[in-house]
């Protein structure tokens, strides 16, 4: 996806599960450096969960430094090739401030499960799990 920044980032829309029990559907950054999902503070707006306290001690650090944070309980929904649903449940961290990030970050804590290809010549990116598997091919002798 190009950002308003003008740069293409690896991003995948995923539905979140609400309050209501429905999916809201947003941008999930796939940051591969990010050691857990977090969601956006516009995000956790939008799906009226009961949220906690994070235990203590415990601190969200990236580029811009710690940034406010809550626990909620809810439900990932990533679409599969088949049309089915793939749901990852847990605890997910949520961002308080709305300064802390543009997007939601899905981080190793689910990315962890699935073989990443991202290709920014085809403009996709590709999560493989299960039986999936991949292989590189060349059109023609390399050099």
């Amino acid at each position: 996806m190009t950002c308003d920044d003008g740069e293409t980032r690896p991003i995948i829309r995923i539905g979140v599960v609400a309050s209501s029990g429905q999916a809201i559907h947003a941008d999930f950054l796939v940051d591969l450096g990010a050691d857990r999902t977090v969601l956006d503070q516009v995000l956790l707006s939008q799906l009226q969960l009961p949220h906690q306290s994070p235990p203590p001690g415990l601190t969200f650090q990236g580029v811009g430094g710690a940034s406010p944070f809550v626990v909620v309980a809810t439900v990932l929904e990533l679409p599969r090739d088949d049309g089915g649903i793939a749901r990852a449940s847990g605890q997910f961290a949520a961002f308080t401030d709305p300064r802390a990030t543009d997007l939601s970050i899905l981080g190793r804590d689910v990315l962890n499960h699935f073989d990443i290809l991202v290709s920014r010549r085809l403009n996709q990116v590709v999560l493989l799990a299960g039986n999936h598997r991949y292989a590189i091919l060349t059109d023609g002798p390399a050099g």
